[in-house]
């Protein structure tokens, strides 16, 4: 078994994996305790990014309701990870005011500083590591975003209903690249190329997504709703407008790609590391309406993808799109 960080042996996680695979990982051990001891509480504490939550927490709720029917699971957090929350199973969220992403949280110190009481007999899980602890078992338990149908209204606030036109939704900016050590995003010149070949005299209206405008698409077809939203507003306008999305291997493409709901959608997602995000846990989405295509950057660097080839795969995606919306029609028309 060979383990490798970007192209590199990497040793110190060799000896883990080895480790885990012998004797189990930290987590499985927490299980094993907690069914020895008839224990029910779990606690976790999670400052990490969006997608992971999807990626690496959901299955490990997962392994927990499977292993121990009854338990419950409580969850600390930063502000803006709530409505993330809002799609999974935790029993209770808190969150912690004043979080900055990275910061360590100490679950029973957070727990005391808002006043709440945690179980003496609760598993705590202060620093969960899902890539290690589901190495090897990513599709035991396959990422699944639970989603209320109440929450499509949230869409209108942001934008009326597009009519004829089609949307295509962007995240023209991962916005977590300082956290990695290679390149994420498609540069801005690409998009608005991208943006000019499928202008408004096609029907088509771009969404951008994202939590800052850090750069601007003046095109007349664009609507910017970066800044504007929160997730669930965010999945909402997915849900409801759009039948295309394009995005870079990001928290938004991946709570989009495991949202447990049946809605057209053709996602086009650009890559530079294949071996991370939905690529490396390989499940298909739980929305079996969605279509998924994947562009690689040449030599592992998406900024090596055309233009043309983006938009070779926009314009299938919304060919397909309208094949489907047609078919939609004369079903109805039928009935």
């Amino acid at each position: 078994m060979k383990l490798r960080t970007r192209g590199r042996f990497n040793v110190k996680r060799w000896s883990k994996a080895i480790s885990d695979r012998v004797f189990g990982s930290e987590f499985d051990r927490k299980l094993r305790l907690a069914r020895r001891d008839c224990r029910r509480d779990f606690v976790f504490g999670w400052n990490r990014g969006l997608g992971d939550v999807a990626l690496g927490l959901v299955p490990l709720f997962a392994r927990i309701r499977t292993r121990i029917p009854d338990s419950r699971i409580v969850v600390f957090t930063r502000a803006d990870l709530a409505d993330a929350f809002a799609l999974t199973d935790v029993d209770a969220l808190h969150v912690v005011p004043g979080l900055d992403r990275g910061v360590a949280i100490e679950p029973a110190a957070a727990a005391a500083a808002l006043g709440i009481a945690l179980p003496e007999s609760a598993i705590v899980v202060a620093d969960p590591d899902p890539t290690r602890w589901l190495d090897g078992r990513r599709r035991e338990h396959p990422p699944v975003l639970r989603w209320n149908s109440r929450w499509n209204t949230l869409a209108d606030r942001m934008l009326p209903d597009l009519d004829s036109d089609i949307g295509i939704g962007a995240h023209v900016n991962s916005e977590t690249a300082r956290y990695y050590g290679y390149v994420k995003d498609w540069p801005a010149a690409a998009w608005r190329e991208l943006f000019a070949r499928f202008p408004a005299s096609r029907r088509v209206r771009w969404l951008l997504f994202g939590n800052t405008a850090s750069c601007l698409f003046p095109q007349s077809n664009v609507v910017d709703l970066r800044g504007r939203t929160d997730l669930r507003e965010l999945l909402a306008v997915i849900r409801t407008r759009c039948r295309v999305l394009v995005a870079p291997d990001s928290g938004v493409l991946t709570m989009a790609y495991y949202l447990a709901d049946a809605f057209p959608l053709d996602v086009v997602s650009l890559w530079s590391d294949p071996r991370q995000g939905i690529l490396k846990q390989s499940c298909a989405s739980p929305n079996p309406r969605l279509r998924h295509t994947p562009l690689v950057g040449r030599h592992d660097d998406v900024r090596n993808l055309s233009v043309t080839a983006v938009a070779s795969a926009v314009e299938a995606a919304l060919a397909r799109s309208i094949a489907t919306a047609r078919t939609g029609d004369e079903a109805e028309l039928a009935s």
